[in-house]
């Protein structure tokens, strides 16, 4: 019995009107909350995507567009990096939780993390499709963050946090299979800060075992939906890069269904005679008519 106390004491919080009304309340703020942070994030990008417009002409090609916008990336951050990489200032629910892309863009504090996501970002508001790429260094998967994005001529790798993309004998933008089948190539072309520990070894877009029995369930249904190969190449941190619209559409849709429940115990508790009437059609419009009579009854009474 008292194992199940808890959850008798959750079901009689969902019948308690007051509760409910101070839900959605919640729930209502919220909503506001995420949607004026989301509208304000889209600015912010919208704001530096309009600054990279101003950079292309008509002789760029979505080569050297791409690698405009990680210039753009690696030049806002860069300038950043030096004096909020190192603080331990920074805190608080929207940091440490929530984290939104604004959050990277302002402080670079999350390294390549942050150069990487802030990248994503961007290359989104092109239209572009987009995945980070957990580089595998020394044996260690998510050593490097590097960035992928897929115009017409495929998926090509772009590393924000050094500024480096690397172009192929026949001067197009290299892919990370081609960088990793010919690593002696293209290690030509790092700059000279470079961590020459990220030799492109393999890569991975998302890490299935980071919630233990969730994570690794649902990886075994996408390789039966989609097949291994196809499943290999999801990156789920690109549902939560705009976190503000997913915490936005989940408090709405919180909202609708608590919404629906609250009314339903208000017409039990307010217009209902006794709680245990069968919640019903017929029953709404007849207790209804009868509450509303009542009322016009009572202030005839005080007339």
């Amino acid at each position: 019995m008292k194992l199940l106390y808890p959850f008798k004491l959750i079901a009689r919080l969902f019948k308690n009107l007051y509760f409910l009304i101070f839900l959605n309340g919640f729930l209502f703020a919220s909503i506001l909350y995420f949607k004026i942070q989301a509208s304000y994030e889209n600015e912010l990008f919208t704001t530096i995507q309009k600054n990279i417009n101003k950079k292309i002409d008509l002789n760029d090609t979505q080569d050297s567009i791409v690698v405009k916008i990680m210039q753009t990336c690696n030049s806002l951050l860069g300038n950043r990096a030096p004096v909020f990489t190192e603080s331990d200032d920074l805190d608080g629910v929207e940091v440490n939780y929530i984290h939104p892309a604004s959050i990277d863009l302002m402080t670079a504090r999350g390294a390549c993390g942050s150069y990487s996501l802030v990248l994503a970002r961007l290359l989104q508001n092109y239209n572009l499709p987009v995945r980070i790429a957990q580089m595998k260094a020394n044996g260690i998967y998510g050593a490097h963050n590097v960035v992928e994005t897929k115009i017409q001529s495929g998926w090509v790798v772009l590393d924000p946090t050094f500024d480096l993309y690397f172009v192929t004998p026949e001067n197009k933008l290299a892919s990370f299979t081609d960088v990793k089948k010919n690593w002696g190539y293209y290690s030509k072309q790092v700059p000279k800060e470079y961590n020459n520990t990220y030799r492109y070894e393999d890569v991975r877009y998302t890490n299935w075992t980071k919630i233990p029995i969730v994570l690794p369930l649902t990886k075994k249904l996408l390789d039966i939906i989609f097949g291994k190969e196809k499943s290999n190449t999801i990156c789920v941190r690109m549902i939560f890069l705009r976190i503000y619209d997913v915490y936005f559409y989940v408090s709405l849709v919180l909202f609708i269904l608590f919404f629906i429940l609250t009314l339903g115990v208000a017409i039990k508790t307010k217009i209902f005679p006794e709680y245990s009437i069968p919640f019903t059609r017929s029953n709404i419009i007849k207790y209804l008519k009868l509450y509303f009579a009542n009322g016009r009854i009572r202030s005839g009474i005080k007339a």
